[in-house]
């Protein structure tokens, strides 16, 4: 997972201290998918009443990173996947990279520059199965 989108209605972790970004991202979801759920629909946000998260542990896959980017508004909900994905009971071997001082994508947007390279050499060594 590079740079995971999900979300959810009730703010945590940088999401608390920056509303300006959070009703970005609220909009934009609600935009994309407008439905009664909201921002707490199943889609977006997989720790809600109905996904809760409980299904990680039939996770189908036996290896799975999750990368984020330090100032990305959408880590928290990353680092919280992997955290719940770890304890989930799931038998699997979960990875988890973060890049600090990027936004998201920004190895996309600048995939010449050394922390997108760093990126892309541990994406390779895990998609090759190396330590």
């Amino acid at each position: 997972m590079i740079h995971p989108y999900f979300w959810g209605k009730d703010p945590i972790g940088a999401e608390v201290g920056d509303g300006f970004r959070k009703a970005m991202v609220d909009n934009w979801w609600l935009f994309v998918c407008p439905s009664e759920k909201g921002c707490d629909d199943p889609l977006i946000n997989p720790f809600v009443e109905e996904g809760n998260g409980s299904g990680l542990q039939k996770l189908g896959c036996e290896r799975v990173i999750v990368v984020v980017a330090g100032d990305d508004i959408l880590k928290d909900r990353g680092r919280l996947y992997y955290e719940k994905l770890v304890g989930s009971g799931w038998k699997g071997k979960a990875e988890y990279l973060e890049t600090e001082g990027k936004d998201h994508v920004f190895h996309i947007i600048q995939p010449d520059c050394e922390e997108a390279k760093t990126v892309f050499k541990r994406l390779g060594a895990f998609f090759n199965d190396e330590p």
